[in-house]
């Protein structure tokens, strides 16, 4: 496994890759939160059941629903719970109070989330993680069996938790179809449309305060399973030392691949048919099901781009290729946090008042170019500093 030195700790090039990669995935994933009222429109889920009528954007929303949505963010859980395990080995053998430093950077990222949550998109998974990963000091003496039984217990159980709970509440709103529920979902999607698309600032924030963030925030109890899931299989993968000494695993990483690449490859086709309403299914019925489905399709559909990047980085060549998405993966914290700032400038009020007019097929366009920029910036930063704004700081204050 390549390494580079970055401000005197070792790096490992694979990792930054695959967080590049995570942050393009995720980026194409949130286009559609950051250019329209999805919030609004779960509690309308006959509209979210169904392809748009161009082919292109039926084309564009059918991809990212079967190889983005649901690969990305897991992606990232599982980069954290790794990165706990490397990060919290290093200090060990460095004689330093590992729980100690590790905790007081979870608050760091907390403090973060929050201020991302509230003052720039209520998207935020800054606050996730680190509320979550406080967890993950109950798993660091256990023996990989057990987290790896723990990792799978908890996917499994989202799934079947978060897909029923699904099923129920679109169960529920379809009853309610032509009654004053339905007139105020409405009115909540027509709100949101208005505020953000020619709001100022102020009376976005107080949008979001007051409709979305209560909503983030009631959700945690749900989504910290899920995520507690993909850390732990992060903290398999980290403790069974798979990528440290990858060329030493090269058969576990290649039938990983054809595994995953099957498994995730088929549920992530039936996850994207399900949620756009290919079948002949009640609308209630189908985007439920795919719910729960792609909490276990995504996790594997991660693997086989995981394995991937693990045995394409055995090749200098390739190495050499695609390191300009590595530098972007080096400073994932501060990309990630730009990528935010740069979208609602792009679509809300206060910028280029964007929101609601961009269709599926133009929102992949900016997100390719926004993360062109980021690839650029990226090099450039890094060719004069050794880590990022949001990594420095964090790093001082995680070590002061």
């Amino acid at each position: 496994m390549k390494v580079s030195s970055t401000t005197g700790s070792e790096r490992i090039l694979t990792l930054d890759f695959i967080r590049g990669m995570a942050l393009l995935g995720i980026l194409f994933a949130n286009m559609a939160f950051f250019k329209s009222p999805v919030f609004q429109l779960q509690s309308l889920p006959g509209e979210l059941a169904s392809l748009p009528p161009e082919p292109l954007n039926q084309w564009s929303v059918f991809s990212i629903d079967m190889f983005i949505v649901g690969k990305f963010y897991p992606m990232f859980s599982f980069l954290f719970g790794l990165g706990f395990y490397l990060f919290y080995e290093r200090l060990r053998e460095k004689g330093l109070d590992a729980r100690k430093v590790y905790s007081r950077r979870l608050f760091f990222l907390l403090t973060l989330g929050v201020i991302h949550l509230i003052f720039i998109w209520s998207g935020d998974i800054l606050h996730t993680y680190a509320i979550t990963g406080f967890l993950l000091l109950l798993f660091i003496q256990r023996k990989p069996k057990t987290i790896l039984i723990w990792s799978i217990a908890l996917l499994i159980g989202s799934a079947f938790l978060l897909g029923g709970l699904m099923i129920i509440s679109n169960l529920v709103v379809a009853y309610q179809e032509g009654t004053s529920f339905e007139q105020n979902a409405q009115n909540a999607v027509n709100t949101a449309l208005s505020t953000y698309s020619s709001g100022s600032y102020l009376s976005i924030l107080s949008f979001r305060v007051s409709h979305e963030v209560p909503l983030v925030l009631s959700n945690l109890i749900l989504s910290i399973p899920n995520i507690l899931g993909l850390f732990l299989l992060g903290l398999y993968i980290g403790k069974r030392d798979y990528i440290r000494h990858a060329d030493n695993h090269f058969s576990f990483w290649k039938n990983l691949l054809l595994i995953t690449l099957i498994s995730g490859g088929l549920l992530s086709i039936l996850y994207a048919c399900l949620k756009n309403g290919i079948f002949s299914l009640a609308p209630w019925l189908s985007t439920g099901l795919a719910e729960g489905l792609n909490i276990i399709a995504g996790p594997l559909l991660m693997l086989f781009y995981i394995s991937s990047a693990v045995l394409l980085f055995r090749k200098p060549s390739v190495e050499k290729l695609l390191k300009p998405i590595a530098l972007v993966g080096q400073m994932a914290l501060t990309n990630y946090l730009f990528q935010s700032v740069i979208c609602i400038f792009i679509f809300y009020g206060f910028g280029l008042q964007l929101y609601g007019r961009i269709d599926a097929a133009n929102g992949m366009l900016i997100t390719l170019i926004i993360f062109a920029v980021q690839t650029l910036l990226s090099w450039f930063w890094l060719n004069n500093y050794h880590q990022g704004p949001m990594e420095k700081v964090w790093r001082k204050v995680t070590y002061k």
